[in-house]
């Protein structure tokens, strides 16, 4: 059953009735809520808006790169109209002895075993909040800034199998190993 899935470029995406969406050359501009996003449509894409309804379709079917920028243009859109409705939301949670993070002025200041404390630039389309000490909560509209901002927080000290320390996505389940027998 090879080529029966149903990607999300076969699919009409739907505008919520709060987002007004607007097509203007080759840029898709979102408002909403939450606030506005702009995004770049390359010219392989075709962007049809109907009935509260956003249609993507690649220019040239037969090309495989329309195709598969159809799809990654499908999902940027569905993915802009959830963070102008509602927030995209990382939440990041650190784990091990004097593991902290602290917010000052614009920067996360964060303490993660290492001799000297990490110091990261906030931007100001983001919201990032600390709870406890131990758990870092990133708010935006926009996935791509968000997801590159908790990536960045989890290259530091990304989770060990051992004992488990280091930085983790909530809900994210780290392989534990067993260490030496004796």
């Amino acid at each position: 059953l090879r080529g029966f899935n149903m990607s999300l470029r076969r699919k009409r995406i739907t505008i919520p009735p709060k987002v007004n969406v607007t097509f203007n050359k080759s840029i898709l501009k979102f408002e909403g809520p939450k606030g506005n996003l702009e995004l770049k449509i390359p010219n392989l894409v075709l962007i049809d808006i109907q009935d509260g309804f956003i249609n993507v379709n690649p220019e040239n079917p037969s090309l495989k790169k329309s195709k598969s920028l159809a799809g990654l243009i499908c999902k940027e859109v569905a993915n802009s109209l959830t963070g102008v409705l509602n927030n995209i939301e990382y939440r990041l949670q650190l784990r091990g002895v004097g593991y902290r993070a602290q917010i000052k002025g614009k920067q996360l200041e964060l303490s993660l075993g290492y001799s000297h404390p990490n110091i990261i630039e906030i931007s100001p389309e983001l919201n990032v909040s600390v709870q406890a000490n131990t758990e870092i909560i990133i708010e935006g509209v926009n996935k791509n800034f968000v997801g590159q901002l908790a990536a960045e927080i989890r290259r530091l000290r990304p989770p060990e199998p051992y004992k488990g320390k280091g930085v983790k996505f909530v809900g994210e389940q780290i392989r534990r190993k067993a260490g030496k027998s004796a």
